[in-house]
């Protein structure tokens, strides 16, 4: 047992919740649940566990970095582990973790991601490295939605190995993928608003086809088989999303429409020329059909640049 606190935030009944606490229950101090909205016949089967403390958010919270700094408090010991409840901490790391803990300040951890019932090995989802284990001072979460910790001392990287990767049942469905894709959207829309940020079309363009080319090809999503598809193409439509959203938070405004015949244009154009690209690159098209390529993608990037 080490002197650490984990810390679990939980909403409604998560089905791995269980099985996440037990994969720490002899490796950690006390286990803090962070309530934002947990079932009441969870809670009672929560508190037989003595390790672990209850905590309520009196809160809405819709997603967690709003509330990640915020749990330090709760923490009696002063290394965290931050753990989701759909997630298993790996064995084989524990021995690694009790004989570095006293010689780093912050440990990243490789993640498997099972999506759709299926291990996801490429798409930009493993290793998917993750800060998680860290002492109280030198980690600092801002409040921005998917944002990486700020850190300050000795980061240990444990291997991309399986061995040493915490196993992370993510979206199980379409429905529930969908569910976190507008709720993130939603929240990513909002933030940028408050901080009186723009977010033009084209740039939601750029990202949207940056998400879809990056997973699938650059990070061979298409090796993931049709999985890997359907999270490219479903990940490219995340910002579209985002700036339909502002457009709907700002009253539906008007100042970018006067181009608006011309953004399908600028949208497939764009993909067209980096798919014909990576198509090459990768080798995924030989001979004549890798010519027919070449020549309509010189084509497609002379008029898209104009």
């Amino acid at each position: 047992m080490n002197d650490i606190s984990a810390i679990i935030v939980v909403k409604d009944n998560p089905p791995h919740l269980f099985e996440t606490i037990s994969s720490v229950q002899d490796f950690v101090k006390e286990i803090i649940v962070a309530d934002i909205g947990v079932d009441s016949s969870l809670l009672s089967k929560l508190a037989k566990n003595k390790k672990v403390k209850i905590v309520e958010i009196k809160k809405k919270v819709p997603y967690v970095e709003l509330i990640r700094e915020e749990l330090k408090q709760y923490a009696s010991e002063k290394c965290l582990l931050y753990l989701d409840p759909d997630e298993i901490f790996p064995e084989k790391a524990k021995e690694i973790i009790k004989k570095e803990i006293n010689n780093y300040d912050f440990f990243s951890f490789p993640r498997k991601n099972i999506i759709f019932n299926k291990l996801i090995n490429h798409s930009r989802w493993w290793p998917d490295y993750q800060i998680r284990l860290f002492k109280k001072e030198c980690v600092f979460w801002t409040t921005n939605i998917h944002s990486q910790p700020k850190v300050q001392g000795k980061l240990f990287t444990l291997p991309a190995n399986e061995r040493y990767a915490f196993t992370h049942f993510n979206y199980k469905n379409l429905d529930e993928f969908l569910s976190k894709f507008f709720r993130y959207a939603k929240a990513e829309a909002q933030n940028i608003i408050e901080s009186n940020k723009n977010f033009t079309f084209e740039e939601a363009v750029s990202k949207a086809v940056s998400e879809f080319i990056g997973r699938f090809f650059s990070h061979e999503g298409y090796k993931d088989g049709m999985h890997g598809f359907v999270l490219a193409v479903m990940q490219m439509f995340y910002y579209f999303l985002v700036y339909f959203y502002i457009w709907e938070k700002r009253n539906y405004f008007e100042n970018e429409e006067k181009t608006i015949s011309t953004w399908p244009h600028r949208f497939f154009s764009q993909i067209f020329v980096e798919t014909g690209y990576w198509l090459n690159k990768k080798k995924l098209i030989s001979g004549l059909n890798k010519v027919k390529t070449k020549f309509a993608n010189f084509i497609a990037k002379s008029i898209y640049e104009k």
